[in-house]
């Protein structure tokens, strides 16, 4: 049988089943239409902003120290987070606030509490003999290097900010943190003003050398004796 009366056949056979070939071609535009459906939702959900944690950046020093609250002596971990934020989406996002949840010896005895951030005393450095290059922090506005180091709380379409944040937690106990392999395991926080929770995995380099510490945030230790930037966690 040739083309033609293929063609001659097929046309006869449509004719003949007029409702079942409007039948097949609404359930053709039904899974057309769920298919891009489906694209679309996947395609949203790939471009949803997401925060990072810079851990070849981000570091922490643990110190032991005196009472804090008449009852024992306490760990002190400083954290230096260099917290990244990615917006791919069509639309400006606004990050209100940041917080880290930090692995606990005890994990899961108590509901574990998050660390707010607390106020870098300078800007974050990085300096050789001759040079010193000022980092970029979030919030903080400083005398120290350009203006536009501090960034914002908006992020605009299809930008990325990357910046460094403070987060200090005393404990003792069961509720130190979690020290594994010279590192702190901790979860990262950003919340949007839509209502959205970013989070983020990580593990934090703990630093012997304190000097260097002090070097990437001159007086950080002497700003941090003040008790009102701490995070006191206590057990119930």
């Amino acid at each position: 049988m040739g083309i033609f009366e293929l063609l001659a056949v097929g046309t006869d056979w449509i004719e003949a089943h007029g409702n079942t070939v409007d039948l097949l071609k609404w359930i053709s535009v039904g899974l057309l239409a769920w298919f891009l459906g489906v694209f679309r939702y996947i395609r949203t959900k790939l471009q949803r902003p997401t925060v990072e944690v810079e851990s070849f950046t981000s570091r922490c020093i643990w110190q032991n120290i005196d009472a804090a609250d008449g009852v024992d002596p306490h760990v002190r971990v400083i954290f230096l987070v260099e917290a990244g934020v990615l917006n791919p989406t069509g639309q400006p996002i606004v990050v209100r606030d940041f917080n880290l949840l930090v692995s606990r010896v005890g994990k899961g005895t108590i509901p574990n509490q998050p660390l707010g951030a607390t106020t870098l005393p300078c800007r974050v450095r990085h300096s050789t003999k001759k040079i010193t290059k000022f980092l970029k922090n979030w919030f903080s506005n400083f005398d120290e290097g350009s203006p536009e180091l501090t960034l914002s709380s908006r992020i605009e379409p299809k930008d990325s900010s990357s910046g460094f944040l403070l987060f200090v937690s005393v404990s003792h106990g069961y509720l130190e943190p979690l020290r594994k392999e010279g590192t702190i395991p901790v979860e990262l926080h950003a919340h949007l003003t839509t209502g959205e929770k970013l989070s983020a995995e990580s593990q934090i380099v703990i630093v012997d050398d304190h000097d260097y510490f002090e070097s990437l945030v001159p007086g950080v230790l002497e700003h941090l004796e003040s008790r009102e930037t701490w995070n006191l966690i206590r057990p119930k």
